[in-house]
């Protein structure tokens, strides 16, 4: 015997790990003892990112004035406010019901770049002069906050303290 009991899971079917009753049911994928587990990498993600924001507004300003610089911030502030939202989203659906992680994930994928498109659309329309500048920056805060998440993921462990 080993002394640990199981408990029908929330689905009836699959027995629940050893825990405080129902951790693992609302727990989604991660540990439900460590509070904003979900989150936890925004911290190093939004830091890296501003960095790159500034590098390209300087960058930007250097190579074509005020309005380069304007359109290099605001794409790499796109690519930040864009990721930051899906990853809220996600977490918030692995809170309330893993099962909601898809279905929200691809819809606020949908959404978001729908309205990014939907701008896009609209600041060629007017034909603005930082529009490369704002097309570099999002390159580049794609490739940061990628670059960033992986960095951060192979060296970050999700395994159970303790």
């Amino acid at each position: 015997m080993t002394g640990v009991v199981e408990r029908p899971g929330p689905d009836g079917d699959r027995p629940e790990p050893p825990g405080p009753a129902g951790a693992a049911a609302s727990s989604g994928s991660g540990n439900a003892e460590e509070p904003g587990w979900r989150t936890r990498h925004l911290r190093p993600l939004l830091a890296v990112c501003g960095l790159v924001l500034v590098a390209a507004a300087v960058l930007g300003a250097v190579l074509g004035g005020a309005v380069a610089a304007a359109g290099a911030a605001a794409g790499v502030g796109i690519v930040v406010a864009s990721y930051t939202v899906s990853t809220l989203v996600i977490a918030w659906a692995d809170r309330v019901a893993p099962a909601l992680v898809l279905p929200f994930g691809l819809a606020a994928y949908a959404a978001k770049f729908t309205l990014i498109g939907v701008v896009m659309a609209a600041v060629a329309a007017a034909r603005w002069p930082g529009l490369p500048a704002l097309g570099f920056g999002v390159l580049a805060g794609v490739v940061a906050w990628t670059a960033t998440q992986i960095w951060w993921t192979t060296r970050t462990s999700r395994a159970p303290s303790g």
